[in-house]
């Protein structure tokens, strides 16, 4: 293995969405076990002016963030957005590492911060998750772009490159397949955390090498919290507690009749005697990505009823989150990482599928029958299941025993992913 003193974390996003501030605290701490005493800095979508460090690594911001900045006016945006084209332009000439390097001086700040980064890095890691697929429209082209962007150019500077454990695809239009098969076929490893992200990397022309199969990251995650959940909320531990996240996905219609049975289903929880409390699992202030919205939107559906518990602390971090979970009897999680946190807690989950990763991943684990696809939420038809989810309860905590410790045992060996590719 190569001396590896630099490691660039990419494609980060934000601490408000506590899955992927779980993955973030896993990567930061994976490449650290993987290379003892490297510095490791993160190029994410926090501005690191207002947070300079994640985990005691420092946050140095991005040119995707840059380029996305809603504060800044519309003209400006574009602008920026043009001179990350160029970038790009510059970096698939002959000589592109040497030309992007000299480009970089030019630009502003904090896109120069990552340029310089991921091409004076040893190793790039683009943190896993959920993020690199498309529909068939210029945003999404763009958003692809973006995403491949750091990895394009450490890649023209020499510098080997990692996809940490994700979902791809779909990748609708041919320009995204060939941006795709470019720069994660020349990674040194991509990791895929369901077969269909495999299936789909390989329509794109990207197979193995360097496509692995993988498991999501945040079944590595372990809280550090120990908040009492249950005293703080008033629930007393002989009362059946049932979380539930929820999330804006759909079209206006379809949203509403989601949202209107997640009203119905909480009811009939509450009915059942049970205390429920609607978790804001993401809480972003980029494109009002805030489950808070919605969830104050059901609650308002529900009516006022003994027992419904809203949270609405934006401050709430990812270790506070995962250990209210752990407090849970049954979730009901729309919210895919809410899921994982609470199967990792050995919670019985009932999912509800806005993307391939969810149905993916419970089938991996022999839980695909615990999958309804949001689409299809409307009027009761949640009662049902969380009626049998209830029954079934010893048996799924059974089968959560019995199948959980080697599955989260596989995300940890990432770490020997990370040393391989430094070879």
């Amino acid at each position: 293995m190569k001396d590896v003193s630099k490691v660039v974390i990419v494609n980060a996003f934000e601490r408000g969405n506590r899955g992927d501030a779980a993955l973030l605290s896993v990567a930061v701490a994976q490449v650290r076990e993987a290379f003892p005493g490297a510095e490791v800095l993160i190029a994410g979508f926090e501005h690191p002016a207002v947070w300079a460090e994640f985990d005691g690594a420092r946050n140095i911001g991005s040119i995707r963030r840059y380029v996305g900045d809603e504060e800044a006016g519309r003209l400006t945006r574009i602008a920026r957005k043009l001179a990350a084209a160029g970038l790009a332009g510059i970096a698939a000439l002959p000589g592109g590492g040497r030309l992007v390097r000299r480009a970089a001086r030019l630009l502003p700040a904090e896109m120069r911060a990552e340029v310089e980064a991921v091409t004076g890095a040893d190793l790039v890691l683009s943190l896993g998750g959920g993020y690199l697929n498309a529909r068939a429209d210029l945003p999404s082209d763009l958003n692809i772009a973006f995403l491949l962007l750091p990895l394009r150019l450490a890649q023209r500077a020499g510098v080997r490159t990692v996809l940490g454990p994700q979902s791809y695809g779909p990748f609708p239009r041919a320009r995204q397949r060939r941006m795709v098969r470019r720069v994660v076929g020349a990674a040194a490893t991509a990791s895929a955390r369901e077969e269909i992200s495999v299936t789909r990397l390989a329509e794109a022309g990207v197979t193995s090498p360097p496509v692995v199969r993988g498991v999501d990251s945040a079944f590595a995650f372990r809280s550090t919290s120990r908040r009492a959940w249950r005293a703080e909320l008033g629930i007393s531990e002989d009362r059946r507690l049932v979380l539930v996240t929820a999330r804006r996905h759909l079209a206006p219609a379809e949203q509403a009749r989601y949202e209107a049975a997640m009203a119905t289903a909480i009811r009939h929880l509450l009915g059942g005697g049970a205390a429920v409390v609607l978790v804001p699992q993401v809480t972003c202030a980029f494109q009002a990505d805030d489950d808070r919205i919605v969830n104050a939107r059901i609650a308002h559906l529900t009516g006022p009823r003994e027992g419904l518990h809203v949270l609405d602390d934006a401050a709430l971090d990812h270790h506070d989150v995962h250990a209210l979970y752990g407090t849970a009897d049954f979730i009901l999680g729309t919210r895919f990482h809410s899921v994982i946190f609470g199967l990792t807690a050995h919670v019985p989950c009932l999912a509800i599928e806005y993307d391939h990763k969810t149905r993916g991943i419970m089938e991996d684990l022999g839980l695909g029958e615990w999958v309804i696809r949001m689409s299809d939420v409307r009027d009761d038809v949640l009662t049902g299941p969380l009626d049998r989810l209830i029954e079934a309860g010893p048996a799924y905590r059974k089968h959560l025993d019995d199948t959980l410790p080697e599955y989260a045992e596989r995300a940890g060996e990432f770490v020997t992913v990370l040393r391989e590719a430094a070879r």
